[in-house]
């Protein structure tokens, strides 16, 4: 089965300096990627000073093999939830695929994500085997942004019903409770914007707005989903599925490292560190994870050496996904 295609640069932008210099993309690139690693190297050096490096290895030495196992066993069922959300999206547009062919391009996009990430997103792996089943690129980026969005949205929606059980985090965040209403609220906008009646669509084109060709181009793009409240409804439910689903693997993996946080906490932790996990400022949320969780937790009464061992045993279980996912995408070829 062939891989995504990569394409060759254009030949005046990737051709070197003269003078040996790399060309002005490329020291572009290499900055920004730089600038990554010095955010996260800060970062992880800021939640460290604080805890031994013993002491992290003691907890995650002490974690029970059975609730990690279980937590990566939840991946798969994640797998197939999304495969059946991403499949109901491309029906919508008019294309089919396997649930097994679904499954193999999210992990195979989690080996770009973790393993590539500045030079070919998952997301953009995901948006090629979207246009290659059919349909054209705009409406392939409007299904993984669909998807995507959709899921984050329910996300939110748990946060927003777990405020209440969370005084102990609220009390830190005085502000927390607007922004997360705003967010849901906003949120809610977009959707209803996607999903809405057709007529609606009608109207917006004829309206005086500006790149008039590319906003129609967009708007094309998710024309499929115009009025089609059951396949809104749909995803909604398989949402609340996935993200049930992710809540609880991190659920599992605090059981195993033996912390004293309630369920429902980690319904509302989950989305807020989702959220800032989505921050593109470090290479993979590396920094950034270990330091939401070690805020966070730390509400509970987590250490931070059992926040940051919580954090690498999530991250690790993802890197093992990863590297599945590249062994995939080499028999791709």
């Amino acid at each position: 089965m062939a891989g995504p295609i990569v394409t060759a640069p254009d030949q005046a932008l990737t051709a070197p300096a003269t003078d040996g210099t790399p060309p002005r993309s490329g020291r572009k690139r290499i900055l920004i990627t730089g600038l990554k690693w010095v955010i996260s190297l800060l970062l992880i050096g800021w939640i460290l000073r604080s805890t031994e490096l013993g002491a992290i290895g003691a907890a995650l030495y002490s974690a029970v093999p059975s609730w990690v196992l279980l937590a990566a066993a939840l991946h798969i069922t994640g797998f197939l939830i999304a495969a059946y959300r991403w499949q109901l999206l491309l029906h919508t547009q008019g294309a089919h695929a396997s649930i097994p062919f679904l499954m193999e391009s999210y992990i195979v996009s989690i080996f770009f994500s973790n393993f590539l990430p500045s030079t070919i997103g998952g997301d953009a792996v995901r948006a090629y085997d979207t246009w290659r089943i059919g349909g054209s690129k705009s409406e392939a980026v409007a299904i993984i942004f669909v998807d995507r969005f959709l899921g984050l949205f329910v996300l939110m929606l748990f946060a927003l019903a777990a405020l209440p059980f969370t005084g102990a985090l609220t009390a830190a965040l005085p502000l927390l409770h607007l922004w997360v209403v705003l967010g849901v609220a906003g949120m809610a906008v977009i959707t209803w914007a996607i999903f809405m009646p057709s007529r609606f669509f009608d109207l917006l084109t004829k309206l005086p707005l500006p790149f008039p060709r590319k906003v129609k181009q967009v708007f094309t793009a998710f024309l499929p989903f115009q009025g089609r409240r059951d396949v809104l409804l749909k995803q909604l439910w398989l949402s609340l599925l996935l993200q049930a689903n992710v809540v609880i693997h991190y659920y599992f993996i605090a059981r195993a490292l033996h912390l004293d946080v309630p369920l429902y906490s980690f319904f509302f932790i989950i989305p807020l560190v989702t959220l800032l996990m989505m921050l593109p400022i470090s290479i993979n949320a590396i920094g950034i994870r270990e330091s939401a969780f070690g805020f966070f937790l730390a509400a509970y009464g987590v250490t931070t050496a059992d926040a940051v061992a919580f954090a690498w045993i999530a991250y690790g279980l993802i890197l093992l996904q990863g590297i599945l996912g590249g062994l995939i995408y080499a028999l791709r070829r």
